[in-house]
């Protein structure tokens, strides 16, 4: 099954404590089937289009906005909600391949805006929808060296770089913003974080966006890559870190599309109950679909217990993939709101 000539590297880290999720999405939520009309130009074209995606909805920012707003929105109810002080926060990581500027950087803007001591460490890691798992990983190491909380901010704003006419990415990309925030891990008996990465770099003009151009895609390329290399790789870590479908609590794949995540679940021997999904809803918001469907799900999370084990997948733009295994417990807050308000207004 694994045919990339080498064994996969699988990587462990001290179990840390996330604290808490909260997503920021646009408030306009758009009927994909009525949008998909305007492009295909007749409805049974765009009814099968939908269908094929499993998308029926889409939250699309407003052009004045941008993804460093949805972050620290999203960080500011939930450093609010959580009693912890600016001054334990040592490092600010944020996600994203849509900055507000290029420089400087959204995590420096976001400590400034969240007011934040001039203490602490902060900056990008520019990647698409691998980008919430590396950067888990990357706050959970730095948490665990500063021993201090690290505030882990994803988001992108990609329908802002998107042809409106173009029925490849038009069905499918949405916004939302997210803010985590991560505990070093505590010393007592806490299972490890375990994670591993693959990169296609020769596969990545099949998503791309360049300067100053439009977001393109390759559909059938990035299908391909999923259903295949991504299906591979996720069963290859589920081998190596001796996992299986009745040990894991929840499937947290980015939410690419509705039928491939549905068909990498089932390949994998995921029973529908523990494929968590938003995207039907949302839409594929890049990398932020992972916080965004797991603090969308809080009741599917915990389900079976006081905690759960989650296997969370990103891949995508890169091409790039990233796989891992991490335990959160009931005490972390989740929460999904629209910007501008503090509660969910739209459909959920």
């Amino acid at each position: 099954m694994w045919e990339r000539g080498f064994l996969m590297e699988v990587f462990e880290l001290p179990g840390s404590t996330i604290k808490g999720i909260y997503s920021c999405v646009p408030a306009r939520s758009e009927d994909n089937l009525a949008r998909c009309v305007e492009i295909y130009g007749e409805e049974k074209k765009a009814a099968s289009v939908v269908k094929a995606t499993g998308i029926n909805f889409r939250r699309t920012i407003d052009p004045k906005d941008t993804s460093l707003d949805l972050c620290v929105r999203a960080a500011e109810e939930l450093l609010t909600d959580i009693d912890v002080a600016k001054q334990e926060i040592g490092a600010i990581v944020n996600v994203t391949f849509t900055p507000e500027r290029i420089m400087p950087c959204n995590a420096c803007q976001a400590q400034h805006r969240l007011g934040l001591s001039s203490d602490i460490a902060a900056f990008d890691v520019n990647l698409a929808c691998s980008g919430w798992v590396y950067g888990l990983y990357v706050a959970s190491m730095m948490a665990n060296s500063m021993r201090k909380y690290v505030l882990f901010l994803d988001g992108d704003a990609q329908t802002k770089y998107i042809d409106p006419s173009d029925q490849a990415t038009v069905p499918v990309l949405a916004d939302a913003g997210s803010a985590t925030l991560i505990a070093p891990a505590s010393g007592k008996d806490v299972d490890p974080w375990t994670f591993s990465f693959m990169t296609r770099g020769e596969k990545g003009d099949a998503l791309q966006l360049p300067f100053g151009g439009n977001l393109t895609m390759d559909g059938l390329a990035v299908f391909k890559f999923v259903t295949m290399d991504v299906l591979n790789m996720i069963s290859e870590f589920m081998v190596q870190t001796g996992e299986t479908p009745s040990t894991i609590d929840a499937f947290v794949p980015h939410q690419a599309n509705m039928f491939m995540i549905r068909q990498v679940a089932k390949r994998l021997g995921f029973p529908h109950e523990k494929l968590l999904e938003s995207g039907d809803m949302l839409g594929n918001s890049s990398s932020a679909t992972i916080p965004t469907t797991i603090a969308y799900c809080r009741d599917a999370l915990f389900a079976s217990g006081n905690t759960s084990k989650m296997l969370i997948s990103g891949f995508g733009g890169g091409l790039s993939a990233a796989t891992g295994i991490v335990t959160i417990d009931n005490k972390c807050r989740l929460k999904v709101f629209d910007y501008g308000c503090s509660e969910m207004k739209g459909l959920q």
